[in-house]
């Protein structure tokens, strides 16, 4: 048979360490529970495919391989420019032609044709139902988000080995763009293309009390705290923040940036707090600085700590770097801040 002199010329039986050339590899797309860009599929622009597609005699079907590690697609048998990567457990449909160790396939996830190393795949037989379709989607979403504790990012919304893509620290951003039904039965996010973390590890914005025109923040000190940039109605960004403890809270309320420091140290000698009583501070080089209270309560770069979402400051809004500057570029003197739980 045409398929097993391919299989046999291009060394494809015994490369997976899953067994015969006839065994199913495991699943292709799976994930977890457990702020960011979501990565894609590579753009297949490769010369148009051949008419036919090469079929077994008897069964007339198509023939299929799935990759066993990350690989690249490339627009030409020797060489060529590469489309990008390929994720593990990818199904790719044979079309028939393989040259200089490489097998032309037809990428059912984008509809498109590519080369890809034969050594990167194995024969596999046709991708179940849900992998062309995607799982349930429960909802849209369409939001920003932050991981709540350390989640896994998965390329399918299961559980499995072979859906773990890596680990998301705790306050990694990302966009959340549907909430889908996992293999479990529970919710999870899709966070990309093939990309899902469970919905129990994704603090997302809620829904504000009430709106201003213009550019304004939103801060819930709900736990995990999140504060939130808006332009009117429409949400722009979102970030986990300390907020203040028991004995010094942040402030609730309305209020407006009143002051500006990119740069300072701050004393608590200052405010009448004395620096080495237990309640005391002396911290340089503390970045973009907003006061939006007199009394010196601010959003401002935290970075002797690391509780973002929680209790921790002496009522100001402590943020990461990254998000620090951010609000720092976006806001100005006089944007509004709406604090609430």
């Amino acid at each position: 048979m045409r398929w097993l002199q391919l299989v046999v010329a291009l060394g494809l039986v015994g490369l997976l360490p899953l067994g015969a050339a006839g065994q199913e590899l495991a699943p292709g797309a799976a994930d977890e529970t457990g702020h960011g860009a979501p990565s894609e599929e590579p753009a297949l622009t490769s010369p148009a495919p051949p008419d036919a597609v090469p079929t077994d005699a008897e069964t007339e079907e198509p023939r299929w391989v799935a990759t066993h590690r990350p690989t690249e697609l490339w627009s030409d048998s020797d060489g060529g420019v590469s489309f990008g990567p390929i994720r593990q457990w990818s199904y790719l449909q044979l079309t028939g032609q393989a040259a200089d160790g490489r097998l032309y396939v037809f990428n059912p996830r984008t509809n498109n044709y590519a080369w890809v190393d034969a050594d990167a795949v194995g024969p596999v037989p046709p991708p179940p139902a849900t992998y062309l379709t995607g799982p349930e989607v429960l909802a849209t979403i369409m939001k920003p988000g932050r991981v709540v504790g350390n989640f896994n990012l998965r390329s399918w919304p299961a559980v499995q080995d072979e859906t773990f893509l890596r680990q998301l620290p705790h306050n990694t951003p990302l966009f959340v763009y549907e909430a889908v039904r996992g293999e479990d039965g529970e919710t999870w996010y899709r966070v990309g293309e093939d990309e899902y973390v469970h919905a129990t590890g994704v603090r997302l914005p809620k829904p504000p009390p009430r709106t201003f025109p213009g550019r304004w923040i939103d801060v819930d000190l709900s736990e995990p705290a999140m504060i939130a940039a808006y332009e009117g109605d429409q949400l722009v960004y979102a970030a986990l923040t300390i907020k203040g403890t028991a004995v010094d809270p942040t402030p609730t309320g309305v209020y407006r940036i009143i002051r500006r420091v990119a740069n300072e140290t701050m004393d608590s000698a200052t405010i009448g707090i004395p620096r080495n009583s237990p309640r005391g501070y002396y911290l340089r080089n503390v970045l973009y600085t907003q006061y939006f209270t007199p009394s010196g309560a601010s959003i401002h770069y935290n970075y002797w700590s690391s509780v973002f979402g929680y209790a921790g400051s002496h009522g100001c809004l402590g943020l990461n770097l990254a998000d620090a500057e951010w609000f720092w570029n976006w806001a100005e003197i006089g944007t509004v801040l709406h604090i609430h739980y």
